[in-house]
């Protein structure tokens, strides 16, 4: 089984529609009803317009077909039975449960919509009634649901992990670990202000606000354009950034950047507007974030992912606002830094400060650009 991406020489109706995932054989055979489905996700669903959405529906597709290849299973024949085994060949090779799940559910939504299109017959799982404890929120009186919702029979009970951090020194001896320069100044912002790995790499240089006019210990608002910067679910928000750490992002956009971006036209032939490129002058991946991360956690001893960042800066800036504005004002306030949907998803901050004492983290700001000063 291969995944591939179109470009933008592939066009519907005159439109072009580069980026979307599609499954082909080992034989070079397109799978037709998946990518069916995955240009419904991606071009036609509205709740999932985000790029990073559609690589997420092909892994959790591309990793089924593979399994139904492998094992010489015809897709629109498959029993609970065979899913259920391919769902226990997930947990033998050490997957956990939440991410099994979701590729259930991926692949759930799948046969939903075959058999909604006419596509298939009948639906190769069945689903019970669970009762669920639900937020209460408004016109949450009118809620005649009674807590009960239907789960697929083949979803593995599992508990909510608890975001992983760091501490404070950790996250500092781990930056330091990272080279160039300009790869420390990435992870610090990251790590003050929350941004997620999407966000980060394809930071646009437009949106990064100039150091002049605002007092030196101030944070400065920076607003995510999502036509100028990739955001989950194509929506804006804004994060507050340390005065100090944009005065690095600037000289480094201002000192070191115009020579990497002058090698990028030339390479490419046309301009980029992209805040963080590589020593070759190309624009920073994902994949290539994530490598440097790996290097530097072998350097460092200290293992830290890109999301490792951010759910530091949600679980120390919880602590820090909740002795503020105490715990529901510190929820809405991480919630909107963060750039989450639902509170609910926020909520594991809450556990996971747990583990930290309150004196640990005041002030976790000003004790990151203390430890880091001199050494950018």
């Amino acid at each position: 089984m291969r995944l591939f991406f179109t470009d933008a020489s592939f066009t519907k109706d005159g439109v072009s529609l580069p980026g979307i995932p599609f499954l082909a054989s080992e034989t070079a055979e397109l799978i037709d009803q998946a990518n069916r489905y995955l240009f419904y996700i991606a071009a036609v669903r509205g709740r999932t317009r985000a790029p990073t959405t559609w690589r997420t529906y092909a892994d959790h597709l591309y990793e089924f077909f593979s399994f139904l290849e492998a094992n010489n299973l015809p897709w629109d024949s498959i029993t609970q039975l065979q899913i259920a085994v391919w769902r226990n060949f997930m947990l033998d090779r050490g997957l956990s449960r939440s991410t099994i799940n979701k590729r259930i559910g991926t692949v759930a939504a799948f046969y939903t919509w075959c058999f909604r299109t006419g596509l298939t017959k009948s639906l190769p799982f069945e689903t019970h009634e669970v009762m669920v404890a639900k937020t209460k929120g408004f016109l949450a009186h009118v809620d005649v649901s009674g807590n009960r919702v239907q789960c697929n029979e083949l979803t593995l009970r599992a508990q909510p992990t608890l975001p992983k951090f760091l501490s404070i020194p950790d996250a500092v001896q781990f930056i330091e670990a990272l080279s160039p320069h300009r790869n420390k100044v990435l992870a610090c912002l990251m790590l003050l202000s929350g941004l997620r790995r999407e966000e980060a790499c394809g930071l646009d240089i437009r949106v990064l606000p100039t150091p002049a006019g605002f007092a030196p210990g101030k944070a400065i608002k920076m607003t995510l354009d999502p036509a100028l910067t990739p955001t989950k679910g194509s929506k804006e928000r804004w994060v507050m950034v340390p005065y100090e750490l944009v005065g690095q992002l600037f000289d480094y956009m201002m000192r070191e950047r115009p020579k990497l971006a002058k090698a990028y036209a030339k390479r490419h032939g046309k301009e980029t507007t992209k805040l963080f490129l590589t020593r070759y002058g190309e624009e920073l991946s994902l994949d290539g974030l994530d490598l440097v991360f790996q290097r530097a956690s072998a350097k460092s001893g200290i293992k830290c992912t890109p999301h490792g960042l951010r759910h530091t800066f949600g679980t120390q800036e919880f602590l820090r606002m909740s002795v503020k504005n105490g715990t529901d004002g510190a929820l809405h306030w991480v919630r909107d830094r963060l750039g989450h949907a639902s509170i609910s998803t926020t909520e594991l901050y809450v556990h996971a400060a747990d583990l930290l004492k309150h004196d640990e983290v005041d002030g976790y700001v000003e004790e990151v650009l203390l430890r880091m000063g001199g050494r950018w």
